[in-house]
């Protein structure tokens, strides 16, 4: 036990001295205190450029207004005429704009019962883009506020044969929407769209760190390091040198999630995380006995992490690519936080790479015994 305690502590040691593993843990702090400096300014994701005509009626000034709070996603913008607000988008201060006619009760009036308008609601946009859609969904949604209100009405007098339909009262003051974690017996407060992608950095920012535990294996056994570490499971010695970098790692990683705010469930934290890292310490030792050069394996680290960027959960989830998601650890390990099926893959995946490393190492000593 205390030779086993020693050689932890000259490991740690030995790693505190390399100024890359310092420069890569301290990037991570770096990186969350950007993060969170930028998640609480505007984080907005697209702004618009909002117009009132000049003599507007009761509805017109009501949408207005309504558009005018403020929104975490969406940035309002005021102008006083149509001219400023088109400039605005043709500047580049505005993602698009909208321009509110002063006769909006007529439209609504229009719409309601004849399915048309004699003349649209103006929208200038730069970019016809998905957001475009969003915004303009958002948009219908307030005008149908109004819209709705005409119809009840009309339907209440003509088929229902009520003079006075009460709309006001029929409209809940509450939200219909709770969002709930898989598995949550309670709603979960969502955190800021800037912040929410902050697992997944984690995630491979752990990918990049096992990826340079591997390279600081085989560096450090060409130095002749475990000269003084013997042992008669070099397999097993070589799983427990990945562990050691690789549970700092998770350490500065849950860290990071706390800091950053993502976090969920401790009791399903911690487990997940360590059997992550036990996950990318056998990918480590895979990738150290198929390439066997840290230069070879530097190279091929850039398209190991953009693939795990790609195709797991970071930013978007690409269903359609899921017999490649299956073969990336962090698509299981960013899955098996919110959704409990995932776990036992989670360990399905964690034993078929054993099983990799135990068939690569029998066949490593095979090809040994036959050149000697």
């Amino acid at each position: 036990m205390k030779q086993a305690l020693t050689r932890y502590l000259l490991l740690q040691k030995r790693m505190i001295r390399r100024k890359s593993y310092i420069a890569m843990a301290l990037s991570v702090f770096v990186f969350i205190i950007i993060l969170r400096g930028v998640a609480a300014q505007d984080s907005s994701i697209t702004s618009v450029a909002i117009a009132l005509e000049a003599g507007a009626d009761e509805t017109a000034v009501n949408i207005y207004d309504s558009l005018s709070s403020p929104n975490v996603l969406i940035k309002y913008i005021k102008y006083d005429t149509e001219d400023e607000a088109v400039k605005a988008v043709a500047g580049g201060k505005a993602d698009e704009a909208w321009i509110i006619p002063a006769d909006l009760s007529v439209l609504v009036q229009e719409f309601a019962v004849h399915k048309s308008v004699s003349h649209p609601i103006k929208i200038y946009a730069r970019d016809p883009n998905v957001l475009h859609f969003f915004l303009r969904e958002i948009l219908e949604a307030q005008l149908f506020k109004h819209i709705g209100k005409l119809i009840y009405t009309d339907f209440a007098e003509k088929k229902l044969g009520l003079a006075s339909a009460d709309y006001e009262s029929h409209i809940p003051d509450a939200t219909i929407f709770r969002i709930y974690d898989i598995g949550a017996e309670v709603p979960e407060e969502q955190p800021n769209y800037v912040t929410a992608p902050l697992r997944g950095f984690m995630a491979l920012w752990l990918i990049i760190s096992a990826i340079a535990s591997a390279m600081y294996f085989i560096s450090d056994e060409r130095k002749g390091l475990f000269i003084y570490w013997k042992t008669k499971s070099p397999v097993l010695r070589e799983f427990l040198y990945i562990f050691v970098i690789m549970f700092d790692s998770a350490v500065i990683a849950l860290a990071g999630i706390i800091i950053g705010g993502v976090m969920t469930d401790l009791i399903w934290e911690i487990p997940l995380l360590l059997l992550y890292i036990v996950i990318l310490d056998l990918l480590a030792m895979i990738l150290r006995r198929i390439m066997r050069n840290e230069k070879v394996i530097g190279v091929f680290t850039p398209v190991i992490v953009t693939m795990a960027a790609t195709f797991s959960p970071v930013f978007m989830d690409l269903r359609a690519f899921w017999y490649i998601q299956k073969l990336i650890p962090s698509y299981h390990y960013l899955e098996s936080i919110f959704d409990p099926y995932y776990r036992t893959g989670m360990l399905l995946y964690c034993l078929a790479l054993l099983g990799i490393v135990i068939v690569l190492e029998a066949l490593g000593a095979a090809f040994k015994r036959k050149r000697s």
